[in-house]
């Protein structure tokens, strides 16, 4: 049998070449940019005590590049936080992880990257959604003050999926253990548009009450006001406000 020579060159050639770009890719190391976060989702907490405000816990995200495999030095790591603040830039050669605090509300999308020593940019996209708790307390109050909180988030993406109002009244026992009397008390939320929700309820001397209620797709600045109707010159008020969006996967 008489073999074709150029043939059986060609065969044997494409035979090296496949091996060859198979053991290439199969030896590589290089990953490019990998960023991880402690977590997708925190909360704002926000604390009020006689009307005051007197904690705010900023919402924190962990970002850490240091999966990431480059074949060019690395010489920052970098986070857009898109709320309107500046990137975030850090050594690489120092650190491989980028702490962003947040003060308001909503879903972020995240512009993390990497810039080597020619200057050029690896960037990739992580959304993170940040939710905040209000809590509120008032104690011994004849004339309860007006909690206010904002609905619309730090960004132009939208608004929270709804806010939880978790609200209890107290009235207290007289300390002299007589004339006791029971209070009538009225709740409303008045968002731009007007009253959105409002309770009433009558609470006997030495006895709670709490209203539990929701509103969704909230939208702008909020009012929470408790008036006394009737009854009792004081009351106990503790609020608790969520605001809460979907999770985006």
């Amino acid at each position: 049998m008489k073999w074709n020579t150029p043939l059986i060159g060609v065969v044997i050639l494409m035979t090296l070449t496949s091996g060859c770009l198979g053991s290439i890719e199969d030896q590589g190391n290089e990953n490019g940019l990998v960023v991880t976060t402690d977590s997708n989702l925190v909360r704002i907490q926000t604390v009020y005590d006689q009307g005051e405000l007197i904690e705010q816990e900023d919402g924190m995200i962990r970002f850490d590049f240091s999966d990431s495999v480059f074949e060019k030095e690395i010489l920052f790591y970098g986070i857009s936080p898109d709320d309107g603040r500046e990137e975030i830039l850090i050594d690489a050669t120092e650190t491989s992880e980028i702490d962003v605090l947040y003060d308001k509300h909503g879903y972020y999308t995240i512009k993390a990257f990497a810039i080597d020593v020619n200057g050029d940019r690896e960037t990739t996209e992580i959304m993170i959604t940040i939710e905040q708790e209000i809590t509120w307390t008032e104690t011994n109050t004849g004339n309860p003050e007006i909690l206010y909180f904002e609905a619309d988030p730090g960004n132009e993406l939208p608004s929270p999926s709804y806010f939880t109002l978790n609200s209890t009244v107290e009235n207290p026992s007289s300390i002299i253990g007589i004339d006791g009397r029971s209070v009538s008390v009225s709740w409303s939320v008045v968002n731009p548009d007007g009253p959105c929700l409002s309770e009433s309820r009558s609470i006997e001397d030495g006895d709670s009450t709490t209203w539990n209620t929701l509103h969704f797709s909230p939208v702008g600045m909020h009012e929470l006001e408790v008036v006394i109707d009737d009854g009792q010159d004081s009351i106990n008020i503790e609020h608790k406000v969520l605001i809460l969006y979907e999770l985006v996967e």
